[in-house]
């Protein structure tokens, strides 16, 4: 099966609907009421894009690949208020997330007598991890592919603007996911192994808050 066949209609519905929204509001904030060009609408496609669509991806195959049933699912509430807020001066989304459940039967399996569920809740912290995990590392791998293409861009250049763009987005999701609190990647991850979140979310975190606060 590929890759396609594993995203359905209405994922793919909710995937284009918040990649929009988001890609409106980002426009909004950089360029206040102006019209953006095709330029500077092609540069926040690629940030966004790759931030939010691959980080989430990474979530869905990952859970596929415990044999979860994943799907993304936009949140319609979180996505206005991001579009209104960039007209306030800034970004706060909550575009949605993949919704991911365990099949009934493998559960029942489990549930047969004591030792079968320690094991079961064993297993699910194991793969919570990684799942957990998969959206983090791809924003972090994502962010030293587009530092690269940084370097080697012209500087000023339309793919070295869109190389920055998503580098800066990419860092800052990768950061503000790993923080370990409420429903952050970075809770679960801390809640499943606190020595990989040191090893991942800590560092990640302190590298961005400068950049964040344009310190560098």
């Amino acid at each position: 099966m590929s890759i396609a066949d594993r995203i359905s209609t209405i994922e793919l519905k909710d995937l284009l609907l918040s990649l929009a929204a988001l890609v409106i509001a980002f426009s909004v904030l950089i360029n206040g009421r102006k019209i953006p060009d095709l330029e500077m609408i092609l540069i926040i496609t690629v940030g966004v894009g790759t931030g939010f669509l691959l980080h989430e991806m990474a979530h869905k195959f990952m859970a596929l690949h415990f044999g979860y049933f994943a799907e993304y699912r936009a949140n319609p509430m979180g996505l206005l208020f991001a579009v209104v807020a960039s007209f306030a001066g800034f970004i706060f989304a909550a575009p949605g997330a993949v919704m991911i459940s365990k099949p009934a039967a493998t559960q029942a399996f489990y549930m047969q007598d004591p030792f079968s569920q320690e094991e079961l809740r064993r297993e699910i912290k194991k793969e919570t991890l990684w799942i957990s995990l998969a959206g983090p590392i791809t924003n972090i791998v994502l962010t030293a592919f587009f530092f690269i293409a940084l370097m080697l861009a012209p500087p000023g250049s339309t793919a070295a603007m869109a190389a920055n763009f998503a580098l800066f987005i990419n860092l800052t999701l990768a950061a503000f996911n790993l923080i370990p609190i409420g429903p952050l990647d970075g809770k679960k991850i801390f809640d499943s192994n606190r020595t990989v979140w040191l090893l991942v979310g800590l560092p990640t975190i302190l590298i961005a808050l400068p950049i964040y606060f344009g310190i560098l």
